[in-house]
């Protein structure tokens, strides 16, 4: 059984992979809306933790936020690849990331 994560755990928001930042909208980038449905946050969106795009020839951050929904599915889709390859997961011996992402997965799924 895999334990809930505990603070030295890695934040599995922050692991997700984002879609490429010239598909996305402006409200998708800004994080009013969410980066894979699009659909629009208020205060409901899920922070996704710091990112690095280049625009305008400079590098910019930027805070995207998503819909628990689409958190959950990313995160479970993560978990599965990542399980798959990590040689730590694959012996059963659950790594940090692993037990992180499969919280996410479970708790906004």
């Amino acid at each position: 059984m895999i334990d809930a994560p505990s603070w030295d755990d890695p934040p599995a928001a922050e692991m997700l992979p984002m879609p490429k930042v010239h598909t996305l909208t402006p409200e998708q980038i800004d994080g009013t809306a969410c980066p894979w449905c699009s659909k629009p946050l208020g205060d409901t969106g899920m922070k996704l933790g710091p990112r690095i795009r280049v625009a305008d020839g400079a590098v910019r951050r930027w805070l995207p936020r998503a819909c628990r929904k689409c958190v959950g599915v990313q995160a479970a889709r993560v978990y599965r690849i990542h399980i798959g390859s990590c040689a730590r997961c694959s012996h059963r011996d659950y790594c940090p990331d692993s037990r992180a992402l499969r919280a996410l997965a479970l708790e906004c799924g």
